[in-house]
């Protein structure tokens, strides 16, 4: 039975002002079926992953299967659990074994591609447990399959397969086939930055008049970045403490324009997310974020607990107006699994 669905987190609100001339991305949701979850991006290539029991045993297995979003695009399964202690390896479903071959040097996954992995799936699709053992018999690690089918159902919908032979679960007699969908492009042009950078004093201002001044406590860390220079005078980009957990640090994103020797400043503007910690939010919030000069790219990440095996990330690149989304992961289950799930990306065209 389907369990739920879930969209990435704060849902796709843009920030209105200033955001006029770009389309808030479709960002692609994740589906969960029993102890398996999947999604698909906005190209459409998908990822289903197992997850693990509540309890989390020594033995669980990581499975996670992938598929792009072309036609002939084959399947890709990564097992991957307890050391090996031979250099060869075997998957058995049910108890009986399904394929076998030798570990990848220096790697801590069993990778199947192509036909070897689209003959394992279909089998794990009827199955109700897949168990990886090394080349003597010594088991590295099992998962359930309860869920499985569904999920590459999901797929095989997702990706306009179902009913085709090119299909994984729900195959039929048409010509193999799939869906297109074009990943957009973002044009950005290439910063050039300057020396000019807010003060101390300037970002104290900020901070003492910052929603965020109610959530900073012990220990504050404020941070600019050169954004170049814009139609207004110099800009720079404002990592405001914001508040912090054991695990997610919270920065409020700003823009500051350099005016007649003055810094003001702005909330930042996005084309999707960082919505803040509320529909009434004044200020954008980004979680645990870093600033990538060279890319002009700000990423951020949110962990729904410290192991890490559920939450969301997001990628933003900034074209002279606003930071627009690039990439985007989620997963909703914190249930094992450090694999997150791409339900967004873009390519990036820097320009001189």
């Amino acid at each position: 039975m389907h369990r739920g669905m879930t969209a990435l987190a704060c849902g796709a609100v843009a920030l209105a002002a200033g955001a006029a001339h770009a389309v808030a991305p479709n960002v692609g949701k994740v589906v969960t079926f029993k102890d398996w979850t999947v999604g698909c991006d906005n190209g459409l290539a998908c990822q289903a992953v197992a997850l693990m029991p509540e309890a989390m045993p020594e033995d669980s297995l990581s499975v996670v299967v992938k598929r792009a979003e072309d036609t002939n695009a084959p399947i890709t399964i990564e097992l991957s659990g307890a050391a090996a202690k031979s250099d060869r390896y075997r998957v058995l479903v049910d108890g009986r074994a399904a394929v076998s071959g030798k570990t990848q040097r220096d790697s801590d996954f069993i990778t199947l591609n192509g036909a070897e992995a689209l003959k394992l799936m279909r089998l794990m699709a009827k199955g109700k447990t897949v168990e990886l053992q090394d080349g003597s018999g010594v088991k590295l690690g099992s998962a359930s399959l309860a869920g499985a089918s569904a999920a590459m159902r999901y797929i095989d919908a997702e990706q306009g397969r179902a009913g085709s032979r090119g299909a994984i679960v729900a195959i039929g007699k048409r010509k193999a086939t799939a869906k297109k969908s074009a990943v957009p492009t973002i044009t950005a042009t290439k910063i050039m930055p300057t020396d000019n950078l807010p003060d101390a004093s300037a970002l104290v201002a900020l901070s003492e008049s910052s929603p965020c001044a109610a959530d900073r406590f012990g220990s504050t860390q404020d941070t600019a970045y050169s954004l170049g220079s814009g139609q207004n005078g110099a800009q720079a980009l404002v990592l405001l403490n914001c508040g912090s957990g054991a695990y997610n640090f919270s920065s409020g994103v700003y823009v500051g324009t350099m005016q007649a020797g003055k810094w003001t400043f702005a909330p930042a503007q996005f084309d999707y997310g960082a919505t803040g910690f509320g529909e009434e939010s004044k200020v954008p919030i980004i979680v645990n974020a870093d600033w990538d000069a060279a890319t002009q790219s700000l990423g951020g990440y949110a962990k729904g607990r410290g192991l890490g095996d559920c939450g969301s990330s997001e990628s933003y690149v900034w074209d002279g107006n606003m930071f627009r989304l690039t990439s985007a992961t989620l997963m909703g289950e914190c249930r094992g699994s450090l694999d997150w799930i791409p339900v967004w990306r873009a390519e990036i065209k820097l320009v001189d």
